[in-house]
C-alpha cells in the first residue's frame, strides 16, 4: 500500500519541514545526570527518524555541544539514510565527561552566539557545495537543550543574537530539563538595562520546561515530524445556514497525526491491525493476554488506530460440542462483566516466537449488548506523538454559539448511526476504473504504460527499419496460492 494514502498524507505533505539545529549544554555538574536521558533520547527518535516511510520530515540536521569548549558533533547532513553516522553522533555526546568545573553564563552566552553564527554558515555552505538538492525557501530551527533556569537561557539568546543577520534562522526552542539541584543566583541573567534585551528584538525564543525522562524528551523531539509550512487550510466543515440567513457558514481546520502510524514502519506483519494479519501472522491462534481492566471513560479515541474487528465466541470445528458451548458462556460473561463494570480490557500480544528483538502490541477489547465485543489496536509510547492537543476549551463568545447552534438545529438529529443509510458511491466508482488498472502491483506501472505505448500504434504496428512489426497485447493469469492470484501483463513483439 502507498505509505501517503496509508497514513492520509496528501501529495503537498512535508515539503517544507525545516533543517534543524540541535545545541546541547554539556557544562558540568547537571550534565552528568541529564546526559543519558538525552542520548537515550536522542538515539531512539533518530531510530525512529531514519525508519520511516514516505517523505522526508527531518530533512536536515546539526548537533552541537557547549561544554568546556564548543564541539561540532555533527555538520548539517541529510538525514535519511544517514542512520550509522548519525548514531556515531550520539556516541559522541555520549562520551563528553560530566564532572568538571561549572561555567558561568556569561561564557555560555558567547559559546551559544558563536554555535548559532557557526550552524547558519554552516548551512548556507552545506546548500551551496553538498550538492545535496536544497530548496531555496528552507527554514532553520534552533532548539538548545540544557538544565539551567530556562528563563536565563532565553534571554541570554535575545541578547547575544539581537544584531545578527540570522535569515534563514527563524526561530529558536529552548528546553530545560527539569532538575533538583539548585543553581544559584549567578545563573541568573543581570538586571543590567545595557543586557537586556529590547521589546523591539526579532529573535524569536519559545521555552519549554520537561521532565528529565527519556519519554518526555522524545516527546519534545517528535514534535519535529509534525507538518510545518502549512500554506492553506486542511479541512473546511460546511454547515448549513442558520435560520433567516442566506450565507452559508464553513469551520476551518488544521488536521494533525495523534500518532506515527505504523503503516510507516517496518513492522508488517508483526503489528497486524486487520483479519487478514492475525489470521496469517501464525498458523496457531494469536494469543493475547489480558494485563489491565481500564474505565471506557478514560479510553481516549485518539489513542486508537486502524481497522476494529468484531471479536465473537468460536465455531472452530475442531472443538467439541461442550468446549463450545463452555467457551460461549464465558465469553458471555467476560463481554457481561465489563458492561456492568463500564469497563474496557487492555490486552498485549506477543512476544513473538521469530529472532530478534521481540516486539510486543497492544489492543482494547470493548464490549457490547450483542454476542460480540469490538478489538481496537492500541498505540504504544514509541508511536505517540505528544504535544498535539489543545488547550482546555474555553467558553466561546456568545455570538459564535449562536450562529453555530442556529447551524447545528437545521440537521436531522438520528439515535443511532446506521451504515446501510450511507452510499458511498462506491460500487459505480469502481467501475469506472479500468479493468487493467485493477490488482495490479505498483511495480508493474512501468510496464503497463510501455504497453498502452504499443496499444495506441497503427494497427501496422510498430515500424521498426522500415518494416512494420506486430505487436500482440495478452493478459497472462499465475495463480501464486490458494487464495490471491496475480495478472503479468505481457507484451510479445511478433
Amino acid at each position: 500500500m502507498d505509505c501517503k494514502k496509508a497514513s492520509g498524507l496528501s501529495n503537498t505533505a512535508f515539503l517544507r519541514q525545516p533543517a534543524r539545529v540541535l545545541i546541547v549544554d554539556a557544562v558540568p555538574p547537571r550534565w552528568s545526570d541529564t546526559r543519558a536521558v538525552l542520548c537515550d533520547a536522542l538515539e531512539n527518535f533518530l531510530t525512529m527518524v531514519c525508519s520511516l516511510k514516505g517523505p522526508s520530515r527531518l530533512p536536515f540536521l546539526s548537533v552541537f555541544a557547549i561544554g568546556g569548549q564548543q564541539q561540532c558533533l555533527l555538520p548539517f547532513a541529510k538525514v535519511r539514510g544517514n542512520l550509522p553516522r548519525l548514531l556515531s553522533c550520539v556516541a559522541a555526546l555520549r562520551a563528553i565527561p560530566g564532572k568538571g568545573v561549572n561555567t558561568e553564563l556569561a561564557s555560555v552566552g558567547e559559546h551559544l552566539r558563536k554555535t548559532v553564527l557557526d550552524s547558519h554558515r554552516q548551512f548556507h555552505q552545506y546548500r551551496k557545495f553538498s550538492g545535496v538538492h536544497v530548496q531555496a525557501n528552507i527554514s532553520v530551527e534552533v532548539t538548545v537543550v540544557t538544565s539551567r533556569p530556562g528563563t536565563g537561557v532565553v534571554s541570554l539568546l535575545k541578547n547575544v543574537l539581537k544584531d545578527d543577520d540570522l535569515e534563514p534562522i527563524n526561530s529558536f526552542l529552548v528546553v530545560q530539563l527539569d532538575s533538583e539541584v539548585d543553581w544559584g543566583q549567578d545563573e541568573v541573567l543581570p538586571q543590567d538595562p545595557r543586557q537586556i534585551c529590547s521589546a523591539e528584538s526579532l529573535v524569536l525564543v519559545d521555552l519549554r520546561q520537561v521532565a528529565n525522562s527519556v519519554f518526555a524528551v522524545e516527546g519534545v523531539l517528535k514534535e519535529w515530524l509534525r507538518e510545518y509550512g502549512v500554506d492553506f487550510e486542511h479541512l473546511h466543515l460546511a454547515l448549513p445556514s442558520p435560520r433567516g440567513s442566506p450565507a452559508a457558514v464553513h469551520v476551518k481546520c488544521d488536521v494533525r497525526e495523534s500518532v506515527i502510524s505504523p503503516s510507516l514502519l517496518p513492522l508488517s506483519p508483526e503489528k497486524p491491525d486487520s483479519l487478514g494479519d492475525i489470521v496469517s501472522a501464525s498458523p496457531a491462534p494469536r494469543r493475547m493476554r489480558a494485563i489491565k481492566a481500564l474505565r471506557s471513560g478514560g479510553v481516549c479515541q485518539s489513542m486508537l488506530y486502524g481497522l476494529p474487528l468484531v471479536v465473537t465466541p468460536t465455531t472452530c470445528w475442531r472443538l467439541n460440542w461442550d468446549e463450545m458451548e463452555s467457551n460461549r458462556h464465558a465469553f458471555q460473561a467476560l463481554n457481561r462483566t465489563l458492561q456492568d463494570h463500564d469497563q474496557v480490557l487492555l490486552l498485549q500480544a506477543g512476544p513473538s516466537d521469530g529472532g530478534g528483538p521481540d516486539l510486543r502490541t497492544f489492543y482494547c477489547l470493548h464490549p457490547s449488548p450483542s454476542l460480540a465485543m469490538l478489538l481496537k489496536p492500541v498505540v504504544c509510547q514509541e508511536l505517540y506523538m505528544p504535544g498535539i492537543h489543545s488547550k482546555p476549551l474555553q467558553e466561546p463568545p456568545p455570538e459564535a454559539m449562536r450562529l453555530i447552534r442556529g447551524c447545528l438545529s437545521q440537521i436531522n438529529e438520528a439515535a443511532v448511526l446506521s451504515p446501510c443509510c450511507l452510499s458511498s458511491n462506491l460500487y459505480q466508482y469502481l467501475r469506472s476504473i479500468p479493468v487493467t488498472e485493477l490488482h495490479r502491483p505498483s511495480g508493474e506501472s512501468n510496464a503497463h504504460a510501455a504497453i498502452q505505448t504499443y496499444q495506441r500504434q497503427p494497427a501496422g504496428g510498430v515500424e521498426v527499419g522500415g518494416q512494420p512489426r506486430q505487436v500482440n497485447t495478452s493478459v497472462v493469469w499465475q495463480s501464486s496460492d490458494p487464495f490471491t492470484s496475480e495478472r503479468l501483463l505481457s507484451a510479445e513483439i511478433c
